[in-house]
């Protein structure tokens, strides 16, 4: 039988004891952070993973100066590491795509990402942006346009921005990934679309997320878990759930992240 995951957070898969046949795991901890380096060995594997490096940054608290600062850090040189690796170059041009929905808060990273980034395409030939909006507004599949960008546009690398689905309530808004694998978007809450990986697009493909939605399943399978309660959960349900503080923490978290990319391609 087919499994159903709703797994966007690579290392949230250690849960699964035959996860350790497909991939490695190395945690390194900061203090008020930590980073999980997974390493999925082959795309061959039952978790819908594909073959790389996925990096997860999780924290608890921001208000700390130092914290944030030392976070924004090990962002930058985690970052600057995986563009060198998969361009090998000192400044590949780059197309940042901000996948979501502008509308609904828990979906808008992306487009609160990109609208921020300083975009030099147009006279350096270096930076380019492009928010492709949702197929519910478009019509058209993400992938088929930035298809069309790439066709126009000569670009070493594109760099995705997106929301993710964690399966751990702690997590939410407070666990960044960045993964050289690409992405699948609408997969962690099971609306698969066209990925947006070297496969599809040509192009290499960087992808950068936050934990911004959980799904109802796994609050609930959380919740018996910690309570030691052995109970089976249904899968039908396309419910998804956030923080109340939802608005602030894409703020927030948006302008992290554009603090982080301003300072790698400048």
């Amino acid at each position: 039988m087919k499994r159903k995951f709703y797994y966007d957070i690579a290392d949230e898969l250690f849960e699964y004891e035959d996860v350790g046949k497909y991939a490695t795991m190395r945690k390194l901890d900061q203090s008020h952070f930590s980073i999980n380096e997974t390493t999925f060995n082959t795309s061959k594997n039952p978790f819908n993973k594909e073959k790389g490096t996925y990096c997860s940054f999780n924290f608890n608290d921001l208000d700390d100066d130092k914290t944030y600062k030392k976070l924004c850090k090990y962002l930058t040189k985690y970052l600057n590491s995986f563009i060198f690796e998969l361009t090998k170059k000192e400044k590949p041009s780059i197309l940042f795509v901000g996948l979501g929905n502008e509308n609904y808060i828990p979906d808008s990273l992306g487009p609160s990402v990109v609208k921020n980034i300083n975009a030099n395409y147009f006279f350096k030939k270096q930076i380019g942006c492009l928010i492709p909006g949702v197929m519910a507004s478009t019509g058209m599949e993400t992938a088929d346009i930035v298809k069309g960008v790439l066709k126009c546009h000569d670009y070493d690398l594109v760099i995705v921005i997106d929301s993710l689905a964690t399966a751990s309530i702690k997590r939410l808004n407070k666990t960044i990934q960045i993964t050289d694998t690409g992405i699948s978007p609408g997969s962690g809450v099971n609306n698969f679309r066209k990925p947006l990986t070297y496969k599809e697009l040509k192009v290499k493909v960087l992808t950068i997320g936050i934990a911004t939605v959980i799904p109802y399943q796994k609050i609930i399978e959380e919740y018996l878990s910690n309570h030691h309660i052995e109970q089976k959960v249904s899968n039908d349900s396309n419910l998804v759930f956030t923080t109340k503080e939802i608005e602030h923490q894409i703020d927030y978290l948006s302008m992290l992240l554009v603090k982080v990319i301003n300072d790698v391609i400048n």
